[in-house]
C-alpha cells in the first residue's frame, strides 16, 4: 500500500494572531487525530512559514509573530517534495492544503513555478483554507495554488481529509 501525502502549509504570521491562529491550532490538531485513526498509510508535513519557513508537529502552539512570506513555506515545500522524491516516495500522490491569513507578501510567484515543475505537486490535490476576505492580488496567488475557485474554502474538515485520502488510496 502507497504512502498517501498531506503537506499542511500554514501561515504562522502576526496576520493569524487570535481567532484565525486558533483555529489553524484547531485544524492541525483534528487532522491529525484522524490520521492516526485512518486505515490509510499516510503522512503528515506541517510546514509553518512567516519571515522563515519551519517545520511543525500537532498539537504544538503556534507562535504568531513576523510577516506572511508565502515564498518562504514554498521554498520549504519545494525542499521537502525534492528530497522525498530522490528518496522516500517516488510518483507518489499527495494532497496539499494551504491555510492562510488572507495575507500574502509579494515574491511568491518564481516559488510556485518551480513547483508546478515537480510531478508530485503538479499532479496532487491543492486546496486553499482563507481567513476573511483576500483582496485581488491575494485572490489570484490562493487561484494560482489550486487553479480552481472550488477548492478555495472557508473551512477544511477532517472528514474531507479522511475521504480524500481513502479515494486517493484506492485510486492506486
Amino acid at each position: 500500500m502507497k504512502t498517501v501525502n498531506i503537506y499542511y502549509i500554514f501561515d504562522s504570521s502576526v496576520k493569524i494572531r487570535g481567532n484565525a491562529g486558533h483555529r489553524i491550532e484547531e485544524n492541525i490538531s483534528r487532522i491529525s487525530r484522524a490520521l492516526d485513526f485512518s486505515p490509510y498509510k499516510t503522512k503528515l508535513h506541517l510546514i509553518g512559514y512567516r519571515d522563515r519557513a519551519f517545520f511543525a508537529k500537532p498539537h504544538e502552539r503556534i507562535g504568531a509573530y513576523g510577516n506572511p512570506d508565502f515564498a518562504e513555506g514554498l521554498k520549504m515545500l519545494g525542499n521537502v517534495l525534492d528530497y522525498g522524491r530522490k528518496y522516500e516516495h517516488a510518483n507518489a500522490r499527495s494532497v496539499f492544503i494551504w491555510h492562510t491569513s488572507g495575507t500574502v507578501l509579494e515574491g511568491w510567484k518564481k516559488e510556485l513555478e518551480q513547483l508546478y515543475k515537480n510531478r508530485e505537486f503538479a499532479f496532487g490535490l491543492r486546496y486553499v483554507v482563507q481567513h476573511g476576505v483576500a483582496d485581488r492580488s491575494t485572490k489570484e496567488t490562493l487561484y494560482r495554488f489550486t487553479e480552481t475557485s472550488e477548492r478555495i474554502l472557508h473551512h477544511f474538515s477532517e472528514g474531507r481529509l479522511c475521504s480524500l485520502v481513502q479515494n486517493v488510496s484506492l485510486a492506486h
